[in-house]
This record gives structure tokens, C-alpha cells and sequence, in this order.
């Protein structure tokens, strides 16, 4: 117990030297509002196009923007690395507020419903260029090493609180208000993201500056790059995937953890309403346990730092997300459910954490943006793959097998990707040091890795 609390101050003054620092303070405070936003406009979203036009219009615009958002995002991950960071997110933003503003209007002008469609999977296409501007300014705006990995725990924590907060506060604005009220609070939620971006500034150094407001510029490789036609560099990111190993398969693994995110849109319903008939009200104590286990698993991600077995670790949490689905499978009840979503939860939050850190340290800085789009377009690809083969295994197998198979299979594909999540712990992590690629662009020299040397 004594070792836990320890592990437990560490981690609460880590994050708290991460909220010290008051650049990386705005950016938190810009993507929670955003995150909290596109919660609301999500189920709204949902709503507005099941009222308009049923279960199969749900699941038809769902797919659309699913395919929508993996096919652009190679291109509008690249902006990241062309562009100023801090500019690509406000332009993100002021976009989204424009179409969501736009969504608004037809929605309370009961304009066409598909127009409304439309502007529902533009939303998503523009918000790709956010995340990936965003996870690579980070790295631009931390101090230390030791803030690049807490950064990326606030992050994943601040996407648990938006996981139920988000729709939480939809239903209370779709019980009181309507459709349109909860889209105009969305463009809210831009506005405040955006002007919170543009007020960061760049760190005063010049190697800062650098890497902050032109990631390219300074590097013949990039400017060869940028050289190149926009589609080669849109499929740019794909490619330094493919060629690097360690990089494949850290990606790979993330595609299966997606996978099962995907069928969990799928099977969280079907538990809830088919398996346990527990009604409504069960599924959003599911859906509950889901953002608690995530919280949890920002705090037990800063913990993990202190082995310094990220990629292992990482991989470990990828089970985490499958192997719960046999605990369902074996024991059909209530217990078992909370259960297997909360440990899902608190594994998602180590996925993400760890994945993102150490991608940080083992991609080069220019080449970060794109393979982040790469990466965000290979796991909508993912989840769209895992909601298609759950309603598929339900209708051939049934809900149980159906959720045994999944948790079986991911788990099996994940074990043969340990030996390199190992490797890469001991050339990128070992000792606590990180050790950075020989051509990064990343601003600072600062080697240890472990939270309690932080300042």
C-alpha cells in the first residue's frame, strides 16, 4: 500500500508540473471544450438522424462517416507537418463551427434531412486534422520528457471525462431544449477551442520555435518531401509505417485494440439490451463504467511509467480490451458486464497513453504528423472492421460465441507482437532513458524518462 500511495503522489505531481506549464494548460483546456462539444453533437447527431430516419439511416450515416473520416485523414494529417501546428487546429475548428453552425440552422429551418447527413460526416472529415496537429504540438510545448508522456496521460484522461461527460449533457439539453440547441452549443464549444489555441505561444528558444511553427523547414528531407505531389504525401505516413518494424507493428497491435472498439458500439448494446435485458437505463451504467475505468487508467498509465516498459506495456493493454469479452461470454450477468467494461476502460486509457509516447520518441518530429493521420485513418478503418464482424458474428454464431471468438482471436493475433514491443523497450526505454531517433526534429535533449525526476 505504501508503494501505491508513493506511486500515487508521483503521479499527481507529474500532472500537476504538466498543468504548471501554461501553454500545454490552454491546449488541455481547448481540446476538453472541443472533446465535450463533439460529445454533444455525436449523440445529437444520433438522435436527429434516428428520429429522421430510423435504425438503418443510423447505421448508413454511421458508415459513411466512418469510411469518410479514414479515407482524409492521410491527407489532412499531412497539414501538421506542412503548416504551422497551432494554425491547423484553428482552422479545424473554425470549419467545424461553420458546418456545425450550418447544421444548426437546417435542423430548425426542418431543411432536407440528407443535407443534414452531409454536413454529420463533414464534421468528422474536418475534426482529422485536429488530433494529429494536437499530438504533435505537444512534444513542441513540453519541457521535459517527463511532460511529453504526462501530457499524453492528461489527454487520454481528458477524452474519459469527454467520453461520458459529452453525451451526458446532450441528453440534458435534449430533454430540456432540442436538436438545434445542442448542435448551437456544439459551435460554442469551437469557439472556445479556438481563440484558447490562439492564445498558446511558442516556447522562446530557437530550437523550439523551430519545430513549433514550421516542423519542415529546417530539414532537407522534408523539403524533398514537400516536393513531392500531395497524394504521395498524403500516403507518405503509410509508407514510413511499412518500413519500419517497430513502428508496423506498434500500429498493427492498435488496429486490433480498434477492432474491438469498434464491435463494443455493437455488442455494449446488444449485452445490454439483448443478453442481460437491463433496459436503457443499464446500457448508460455500462457506458459509465467505460469513462470511470478510463480515469482509472490515467492514473494506472503514469504509474507504469516508473517500469518503463511502454511498448510492452501498451501491448498488455490491447488483451486488456479483448480478454474481458470471455469473462461476458462465460458469465452472462450483470457483475461480469460492469466488470469487463471497466477493466476496457482503464485498458483504453493505457493503449492510448503508451502507444501515443512511444511514437513520440521513435518517430523523427517531421515525419510524426503523418504517420499520426496514418495511424487515425487505420483505426477508423479498424473500428469500422470490429462494428461490421460483431453484427456479422451475432446473426452466425450468436451474441456469446460471438464475443468469445472476438476476445480469443485479438488476444492470440496480439502475442506474436511481444518480442518487438520488448525490443523497442530495450533500444528506446531501457533504464528509464530515452534514447531518440538519430533525425528527429523534437526540441528537447532531456533524457529521463522516469517520473520522479520530475522538476
Amino acid at each position: 500500500m505504501s508503494l501505491i500511495r508513493s506511486e500515487l503522489r508521483s503521479s499527481k505531481v507529474a500532472m500537476s508540473h504538466v498543468f504548471a506549464n501554461v501553454t500545454l494548460r490552454r491546449i488541455f483546456y481547448a481540446f476538453a471544450g472541443s472533446l465535450i462539444g463533439d460529445g454533444v453533437f455525436a449523440l445529437s447527431a444520433v438522435v436527429f438522424v434516428y428520429r429522421s430516419g430510423g435504425p438503418t439511416a443510423v447505421g448508413e450515416v454511421a458508415v459513411a462517416r466512418y469510411v469518410a473520416i479514414a479515407l482524409v485523414a492521410p491527407f489532412t494529417s499531412t497539414f501538421a507537418d506542412e503548416y504551422n501546428r497551432k494554425l491547423v487546429m484553428v482552422v479545424s475548428d473554425v470549419v467545424r463551427l461553420a458546418l456545425v453552425v450550418v447544421a444548426a440552422s437546417l435542423v430548425g429551418f426542418h431543411v432536407s434531412k440528407w443535407y443534414v447527413y452531409l454536413l454529420i460526416v463533414l464534421v468528422g472529415m474536418a475534426g482529422t486534422a485536429f488530433r494529429p496537429a494536437q499530438a504533435s504540438i505537444l512534444p513542441m510545448l513540453a519541457r521535459s520528457d517527463d511532460e511529453v508522456a504526462g501530457a499524453n496521460v492528461v489527454s487520454s484522461t481528458i477524452e474519459s471525462v469527454g467520453f461520458f461527460a459529452g453525451p451526458a449533457l446532450a441528453g440534458f439539453l435534449l430533454a430540456f431544449t432540442n436538436v438545434s440547441t445542442a448542435f448551437a452549443f456544439d459551435a460554442a464549444t469551437f469557439v472556445w477551442s479556438a481563440l484558447l489555441v490562439l492564445s498558446v505561444h511558442p516556447p522562446a528558444s530557437d530550437e523550439h520555435d523551430e519545430g513549433y511553427a514550421a516542423p519542415n523547414a529546417q530539414h532537407s528531407e522534408a523539403a524533398a518531401i514537400h516536393a513531392e505531389s500531395f497524394l504521395t504525401r498524403a500516403i507518405h505516413g503509410f509508407r514510413i509505417i511499412r518500413a519500419d518494424r517497430n513502428i508496423l507493428t506498434l500500429v498493427v497491435l492498435y488496429v486490433l485494440q480498434c477492432i474491438v472498439a469498434g464491435a463494443s458500439a455493437v455488442f455494449t448494446v446488444a449485452i445490454a439490451l439483448r443478453l442481460l435485458h437491463i433496459g436503457s437505463s443499464g446500457l448508460g451504467l455500462m457506458e459509465s463504467l467505460l469513462g470511470i475505468g478510463g480515469l482509472v487508467g490515467g492514473v494506472v498509465a503514469l504509474m507504469l511509467m516508473e517500469r518503463a516498459h511502454l511498448a510492452t506495456d501498451f501491448a498488455l493493454g490491447v488483451i486488456v480490451w479483448a480478454a474481458p469479452l470471455l469473462i461476458i461470454a462465460v458469465a452472462p450477468n450483470l457483475a461480469a458486464a460492469l466488470v469487463s467494461m471497466w477493466l476496457i476502460g482503464l485498458a483504453n486509457s493505457v493503449v492510448d497513453v503508451n502507444a501515443i509516447t512511444v511514437l513520440q520518441h521513435i518517430v523523427p518530429n517531421e515525419r510524426l504528423g503523418r504517420v499520426l493521420g496514418a495511424l487515425e485513418a487505420s483505426e477508423v478503418a479498424g473500428m469500422a472492421l470490429g462494428s461490421l464482424a460483431m453484427t456479422v458474428l451475432i446473426h452466425w454464431t450468436g451474441l456469446r460465441d460471438g464475443l468469445a471468438l472476438i476476445g480469443i482471436v485479438i488476444t492470440a493475433a496480439v502475442l506474436p507482437g511481444l518480442p518487438t514491443m520488448r525490443r523497442i523497450d530495450r533500444d528506446y526505454f531501457a533504464n528509464g532513458v530515452v534514447h531518440r531517433p538519430a533525425s528527429s526534429s523534437g526540441p528537447r535533449h532531456l533524457h529521463h524518462l522516469r517520473w520522479r525526476h520530475t522538476r
